[in-house]
């Protein structure tokens, strides 16, 4: 499959997807969009992949949407919301596999946002995270006033978000937003060997867990304990299941292939 604006890897079970449009900090244009599209689309229906990890070429994550793009694709903001991005962030959302965002340099506006919606973030020491929005008189999007509050509480992503302020990756692992931190020269290398090695982990259980985890956050506190309930039933007793637990007693790492 070709790309113009970006690149796909794949290697042990991991895919990754690399922003390359390093000129403008991986900013969104309409082709970077449908690209993004396309990519996630492959990986998420690829059954060889486990995990996907979405990173940028170059100084930047993504500096947020191109505001030198021209395109008459959108008909407004909430179009290309709509038909540009919404496409893409579905597909990490519900892809069953987890999405890791390697966060190499800044990660404004909507790049911020493409951060935040996926599952798990490692980020370089250097790199931020940032609402850029108030900076051009508009409000958060992408999904941004949803996912800011639920990591910061609503008066800290106000204030981050009215002020357009960076969130720096010692903040950013202290509200639990990054789940790691490595030097620039490493977060390539070390966030691979994250992503292959849960790449072993027993797939339905990666698939499940993420599943109820990502409803937990629209449900009640019983609803999702039945909804546990339910999926667990399902996976006791199958054959990852009975792999695991003899592993367990032979003293060695279960062997899901």
């Amino acid at each position: 499959m070709e790309f113009k604006t970006l690149e796909l890897f794949k290697s042990e079970k991991v895919a990754t997807i690399k922003l390359n449009r390093p000129e403008v900090l991986n900013a969104f244009d309409e082709c970077l969009m449908l690209d993004l599209k396309k990519a996630t689309s492959d990986v998420r229906n690829d059954p060889n992949i486990r995990v996907l990890i979405i990173t940028g070429n170059g100084k930047g994550f993504s500096a947020g949407a191109d505001l030198n793009d021209r395109s008459k694709a959108w008909d407004g903001s909430k179009d290309a919301l709509e038909r540009g991005f919404k496409p893409f962030f579905e597909d990490i959302i519900d892809m069953p596999k987890p999405v890791i965002a390697a966060i190499n340099g800044p990660a404004a506006g909507i790049g911020a946002a493409l951060a935040l919606v996926c599952d798990l973030r490692v980020m370089a020491k250097d790199a931020y995270i940032m609402s850029v929005f108030s900076n051009i008189a508009l409000v958060p999007d992408g999904g941004l006033s949803w996912t800011l509050p639920k990591y910061l509480g609503y008066s800290k992503a106000y204030e981050y978000a009215i002020e357009a302020k960076k969130i720096f990756s010692d903040e950013c692992l202290r509200f639990g937003i990054a789940n790691k931190v490595f030097e620039i020269e490493d977060l390539e290398d070390k966030t691979l060997e994250w992503a292959i090695k849960i790449s072993k982990r027993s797939p339905q259980s990666l698939v499940n867990t993420k599943k109820l985890m990502r409803a937990s956050m629209n449900k009640g506190y019983w609803d999702t304990y039945s909804q546990e309930g339910d999926i667990q039933n399902d996976l006791t007793g199958s054959q990852e299941n009975y792999e695991a637990v003899k592993a367990f007693f032979e003293k060695r790492e279960p062997n899901f292939d």
